[in-house]
């Protein structure tokens, strides 16, 4: 296999790291390794990964601290946080915090794989944000402001969405005009974490559509495709 993405493992054990680079460095992959968050932030100023796996339990700043550090940077690529506590509080909160995935120690190495393969391919979709320009996305009357999890109208009013709310209102954005079916629309937001016929994207939409003034019965924003799925219509401008 051969693949053009690049990987920075972030963990305090060294024997883990070693593990983890030598895997996938044997799936294709470019891996570097840091062993804190100091060491992880030197990586990334002298070069961007396309993704890190950011270990939980660290001495100093854990995960979760980092995780919340690199989603202050619209231009940081996504994250999987490991950890070795199986405890939903936990995944709640990596997961609100930012975190693309959770994975719980100890984990096989196709399960690795494929969720790595899941983050990348959305990655790869449209969901990494652009170095350059602030993450934001202008339609109509409104700015998204995906890293604040919020709308502001014309006149400076916030709505604030929820993470998932915020998740599909940026994969509209970042494909307008173009219909995205219910399955594409979990692929991008909820990866493998979605069920078969999840369909939770329908109540989402709905309440996106009231966020944004969007008639339901009538909407002008996010149009229901019969047969294709949902089309955001309006032309997005990044900034």
């Amino acid at each position: 296999m051969t693949t053009s993405s690049s990987i920075l493992i972030v963990d305090d054990d060294k024997d883990i790291r070693d593990l983890l680079q030598k895997l996938l460095s044997a799936e294709g992959y470019h891996c570097r390794v840091a062993r804190d968050g100091d060491d992880m932030f030197m990586k990334l100023k002298q070069n961007l990964s396309d993704l890190i796996l950011l270990d939980v339990m660290m001495p100093g700043r854990d995960g979760f601290e980092l995780c919340r550090m690199l989603q202050a940077d619209p231009t940081m690529p996504p994250v999987i946080m490991l950890t070795a506590k199986d405890d939903e509080i936990d995944r709640v909160v990596g997961l609100e915090l930012g975190a693309d995935d959770y994975i719980v120690k100890p984990f096989g190495k196709r399960e690795l794989i494929a969720r790595i393969k899941v983050v990348l391919r959305r990655m790869h979709g449209g969901r990494r944000r652009v170095p350059g320009n602030k993450g934001n996305y202008l339609f109509a009357d409104w700015c998204f402001k995906p890293a604040q999890m919020e709308l502001v109208d014309g006149t400076a009013t916030v709505t604030p969405l929820s993470s998932s709310e915020s998740e599909l209102l940026l994969a509209f954005v970042q494909n307008p005009q173009v219909p995205l079916s219910r399955d594409r629309l979990l692929d991008m937001t909820k990866g493998r974490n979605s069920a078969p016929f999840d369909r939770s994207v329908d109540s989402h939409i709905s309440r996106l559509r009231r966020k944004l003034g969007d008639d339901a019965k009538s909407p002008e924003i996010i149009k229901t495709s019969w047969g294709k799925g949902y089309v955001f219509t309006y032309p997005v401008e990044s900034v």
